[in-house]
Formats: structure tokens, C-alpha cells, sequence
């Protein structure tokens, strides 16, 4: 109760208002609080007994101003201070919610489920210092019933995953399971952790368990559909994808994947269930951008352009519609409506790098170098660390005559060569390679490579292969890590640079980012392109056809190149700056910025290659 206390002379008609309320008579009990409130007005605990008959009746608005007067004639008066939080969450109003959590926890430094849901909020608000801390204090109390303990464990297991410690995330999660073990959002959660942790077929058997539990939100069925597309289970995670979008017809992760896995398979019609969604929500632009996308990966660019225009009708304010209609427009040449096109994009994304790489690329094609530079060194401005960039700075650069171009592509010193030495138990790369190859066969069952991928003609693995634990790709990875090792130390030893993407940022440690195998079969290449959100970047040959880039006629069929973008430019030639012959047991590191590609090469027999990415890390 509150310290301002109840006069005395209205004791009895406070108690005759809790009696009513007691018994349910709620008209009866609001009407005696209301007298109780015209004797004494800012008597805390009437105020807090009207607010709750308020919210009951649906009035929030009304309870919130009761209980703010609560708490401004009595600030330590706990109960309207909690009651307050809860309602101001319901109203959406995140912010002033935290606060008042926290104070209920200030004035209770025991109440669990007050740090708790102070630390939600801060979470929820992007403070996830605060969050931290709040749930920290919140831990440290007594433990609470199994449920609360639950949330909080699930709750401090999503802070560990967002700080990048997935070990940590799951025991957490573990943790959390054994004071809930029915809760099924447990389950999911634990399902998405294992899948990111490269263990699908325990992430199947999480989801599948919270199912079981009674989870049946679309997210659910999506994500189990992405175990099961690992797993290689095509066909159950195309039905799992489309059980998600049976439950919410716009979920955009599920209709971008479930076009991009009936790509894979060779189906034609993979924009299928995207085309439902169109039609069953005619005023609505999501389903569209997503067709676009894919269409214009696809490189048909009419289509593509159709589905871009028709998304920017529906929502003109999206940036991205205006951008890919601006990619195929230059696609067809049509290189005015482009620039307008992405010039409308900037606008509406001014801090976006990736508006200004499109923009400048399409300068580029349409023969405006100097602008296209200026647009370029404007996303720099924005993304000092987008390869992609780079990448197109250094063609206008090029285009230009800028020495800049030379200082950026380094053909000598950045791309480098190394012939790997047999891992320890092996006789010699030969051999260690033949297996290797047997086993990643047995990984490419798709019939095309992703829609989203450079591959043409092959095949391409899903997830980080790195972490997947076949034990002859991690006795390879051990031998590219000292590969790695010596590269960034040349690195090292070449003139300080604080101002180039690559020298400048061979100061601490490193780690793997992507990793995946390639299968090109004959007439198939890598279209010219960089890795956006790479440092270094890499190909390592695990098989090839026996005549690759050898013969008169074969010029540099199957080979590596480097230096030659997917784009022309008027009056420019832009040849290849280094090749680099594929050898079995060879791997290439260069840096992500620069462009490269492979030359298409005819023959039965696969070229088989493990690429993947590295960043620094501190």
C-alpha cells in the first residue's frame, strides 16, 4: 500500500470498494473508489483500484493517466509503478515501459520479473549494454519459478547470439530447457541455433520437437524447412516453405527461398508461390521486389524490370524497387531511365552505399567515368570496408587514367600462389585430393547453382562448408589457415598504408567467413565479380579435367582471371590483369575488391574447387 495514507474517516468505504471487488461487482466497487477519489483525490491506492477497473473495461488510456497520478503523489509506491510499465508496454510505449521498470526495480531491488522485463525492453530499445546489465541483476536474485527462469535464460541466450558467441548461445539455451522443458519457443530457438552452428540434423530434430510442443507460427515451419534443405531433403523443405506460407501468404524469407531452392532443382516454374502471393495481395509490394530480385539474377532483365516497376507503383518510398528497376534498365541498355532510376534510389537512401555503387556502375556503362568516380568514392564515404565499392571506384579510377587504379590493384604483390603441402597422413596431394573429391561429389545434388550465385553451368554446396565437420575438408582447412597465415604476413610486410582496403587491415587475427564448393561442368564459369563483405578472398582446385588450359586451342579455358569487371565501358578496354593456371592442390588468395572470373572450358570431366572468405578479426 502506498505511504500516503487513507484518511481515516474513509477507511470503511475503501473497505466496502474491496469487498465489491472481491465479489466481482466491479460497476459497485468503481462507483465506491470514485467517491473514495472525490474526498481524497490523489490517494495512490484508489487511484491504482480505478486504473485497474479502467483497463478491464478497456479504457488504457484513462488507466494510464490514473496511474501516472499514482505515481507523482507517491514515487515509491511499487505496485502502481509496476501496473504503469505493463500498461505502457501494451500501448506501445516502449521507452517510458523501460523506465518504469526500472523503477520498479530501483524500489525493489529483489523483484525479478522487474529487471527482467526492464532488461526486455532495453533489448527491445537496441540498448543491449543496459540489457545486459538489467538481466544480469535479474540472475543474481534468488531463483524464480521455472517459466520466468525459462524467459530469462532464452532472453540471455538471444544476447549471446547477437554477440556472435553461438557456444555460449546454446548451452544457454540448454540451461533454459531444463527449467521449461515444455516450452516450444525453446525448442525453435535451439532449432535456429543448431542450424546456424552447422548441426541440421539436430536443428531438425529441435524444430520438429517444438512442433510437437504446438508451435505452428509460419517462422517455425520456415526455418525447419531450412534444416531440412540442408539435410539435402529438397522436397520436405519445399513443403515445409510453403506450410509457412500457408500461414502468413507474405512471409518474404519463405517466398525468397522457396523460388531460390525450385531454381536449384531446375524447376521453371520457381517463381511459382511468389506469383500467389502477388495475386492474393494485390496492393502489396513485398512479393514483387522479391520477383525482381531473382528475375534480374536470373539476367532476365524485361521481366525483372516489369516486376521492379510494378513494386515501386505499389510503394514508390522503398529504395530498393527503384534501384533494381535502375540494374535492369542498364541491363537493356536503356542507360537515362537507369541513371533516373538510381538517382531515385539515392534520394530515398541517402545513407545507403549500395544506392551509389549502383548509380555508379551505371554511369559507367552509359560512358560518364568522372561521375561514375564521384558516385563511388561517395559510397566509400558511407562504407569505407564495401569491397564492392572499391571495386567499381577502381574501374572508374581506371577508366579515367587515375593512378589511384595501379595503387588500388596491386596484379603482383595482392594476388598470390601457393601449392599446398599433403596434410599428415597422406602420401602426397594426389591422393589427398581424389578423396576429398569423392566426398564433395557426393555434396552436389542440385541441378543448378543457386539463382543468386556467379556459377553458370554447375553446382554450388549450401552453409559454410568449413563447419560442417567432413573430416577431410577440415584437414584441408587446417593447411589453408597457414596459407592465410603467410599471406597476410606478406601483407604485413609490404609499405604501411592506412588508406588501402586490404593493407590497412592486416593489423590483428582473422577468421573464416563463408566457405562453399564449386562444380563447373563443361561450358561452365564464374561470372566476373568481387565478394561484397569479404578482406581476402580465395580458390583452392580439388579436381580438374586433364587438358585444362593446356594446347594451342586452349588458350586460358577453365583458369582464373582477374582485373576484367561484368560490365562495359565506352572507349575502354579493361583485359585481364594476371591469370593464374588451375592446378590440382593449388590455392589462390587475393583480395576480396578485385574482380575475377573464370574462362568457360569444354570437357566431360568437373573442375571442382573450395572457395571461401576471410575478415580481420581483433
Amino acid at each position: 500500500m502506498s505511504t500516503t495514507r487513507l484518511r481515516p474517516t474513509l477507511v470503511p468505504l475503501m473497505q466496502q470498494g474491496l469487498q465489491a471487488r472481491r465479489e466481482g461487482r466491479t460497476q459497485a466497487a468503481h462507483a465506491v473508489f470514485l467517491q473514495v477519489l472525490q474526498a481524497q483525490p490523489e490517494q495512490p491506492d484508489a487511484l491504482v483500484l480505478v486504473a485497474e477497473l479502467a483497463q478491464g473495461q478497456g479504457d488504457l488510456a484513462a488507466a494510464r493517466n490514473l496511474l501516472q497520478r499514482a505515481v507523482r503523489a507517491d514515487p515509491q509506491q511499487l505496485v502502481a509503478w509496476s501496473r504503469l510499465a505493463s500498461l505502457l508496454e501494451d500501448l506501445g510505449q516502449t521507452s517510458d515501459a523501460e523506465a518504469a521498470w526500472a523503477q520498479s526495480a530501483a524500489l525493489k531491488p529483489d523483484f525479478v520479473q522487474a529487471h527482467y522485463n526492464q532488461a526486455r525492453l532495453a533489448h527491445a530499445l537496441g540498448r543491449r549494454v543496459e540489457a545486459q546489465q538489467a538481466l544480469d541483476r535479474a540472475l543474481q536474485q534468488p531463483a524464480p519459478a521455472a517459466p520466468l527462469l525459462g524467459q530469462m535464460l532464452q532472453l540471455q541466450a538471444l544476447l549471446h547470439d547477437e554477440a556472435g558467441r553461438l557456444p555460449a548461445a546454446l548451452q544457454t539455451l540448454d540451461r533454459a530447457l531444463q527449467a521449461a522443458p515444455q516450452r516450444a519457443a525453446l525448442h525453435h530457438n535451439r532449432g535456429v541455433l543448431l542450424q546456424r552452428l552447422a548441426r541440421p540434423a539436430e536443428a531438425l530434430a529441435a524444430h520438429d520437437q517444438a512442433m510437437a510442443l504446438g508451435l505452428d507460427a509460419a517462422d517455425a515451419h520456415y526455418n525447419r524447412g531450412n534444416s531440412l534443405q540442408s539435410l539435402g531433403r529438397s522436397a520436405q523443405a519445399l513443403d515445409a516453405y510453403r506450410a509457412a506460407l500457408a500461414r502468413e501468404p507474405q512471409h518474404a524469407l519463405a517466398l525468397y527461398d522457396a523460388a531460390r531452392l525450385r531454381w536449384r532443382l531446375g524447376d521453371s516454374g520457381f517463381c511459382g508461390e511468389l506469383d500467389a502471393a502477388i495475386a492474393a495481395a494485390p496492393d502489396a509490394a513485398g512479393a514483387l521486389g522479391i520477383k525482381g530480385r531473382l528475375l534480374l539474377r536470373a539476367e532476365r532483365f524485361d521481366e525483372a524490370l516489369a516486376a521492379y516497376a510494378a513494386a515501386a507503383e505499389r510503394d514508390p518510398a522503398v529504395a530498393a524497387h527503384h534501384g533494381g528497376m535502375g540494374q535492369a534498365l542498364a541491363s537493356l541498355g536503356r542507360f537515362d531511365a537507369a541513371r533516373a532510376a538510381h538517382l531515385q534510389a539515392a534520394a530515398l537512401a541517402p545513407h545507403e552505399a549500395a544506392a551509389q555503387i549502383n548509380l555508379a556502375s551505371c554511369l559507367l556503362q552509359a560512358g560518364q567515368a568522372e561521375a561514375a568516380a564521384r558516385a563511388a568514392e561517395t559510397a566509400l564515404q558511407l562504407n569505407p570496408l564495401d569491397q564492392q565499392a572499391w571495386a567499381v571506384a577502381g574501374l572508374a579510377w581506371r577508366a579515367l587514367g587515375d593512378p589511384r587504379e595501379a595503387w588500388l590493384n596491386d596484379a603482383v604483390r595482392h594476388i598470390q600462389v601457393f601449392d599446398l603441402p599433403a596434410p599428415e597422413g597422406w602420401p602426397d596431394m594426389a591422393s589427398f585430393n581424389q578423396a576429398l573429391a569423392d566426398a564433395l561429389h557426393t555434396l552436389h545434388t542440385d541441378a543448378e547453382a543457386p539463382i543468386d550465385q556467379t556459377l553458370r553451368h554447375g553446382s554450388q554446396t549450401l552453409g559454410d562448408i568449413f563447419d560442417q565437420g567432413h573430416p577431410l575438408v577440415l584437414q584441408l582447412k587446417a593447411r589453408i589457415a597457414q596459407a592465410v597465415d603467410r599471406y597476410i604476413a606478406s601483407i604485413q610486410g609490404l609499405p604501411a598504408d592506412p588508406a588501402h582496403p586490404l593493407r590497412s587491415r592486416a593489423t590483428a587475427g582473422w577468421r573464416f567467413t563463408d566457405s562453399w564448393s564449386s562444380r563447373l561442368r563443361s561450358s561452365g564459369y564464374h561470372t566476373h565479380h568481387v565478394h561484397p563483405h569479404g578482406w581476402i578472398s580465395s580458390c583452392y582446385y580439388v579436381a580438374l579435367p586433364a587438358g585444362i588450359g593446356q594446347g594451342a586451342d586452349a588458350g586460358h579455358a577453365g583458369w582464373i582471371t582477374f582485373g576484367t569487371p561484368d560490365i562495359t565501358v565506352p572507349g575502354c578496354a579493361f583485359p585481364p590483369a594476371r591469370a593464374e593456371q588451375p592446378r590440382v592442390g593449388r590455392l589462390v588468395l587475393f583480395p576480396s575488391f578485385m574482380w575475377h572470373g573464370t574462362v568457360p572450358f569444354t570437357d566431360p570431366q568437373p573442375r571442382l574447387t573450395i572457395a571461401f572468405d576471410v575478415v580481420p578479426q581483433p
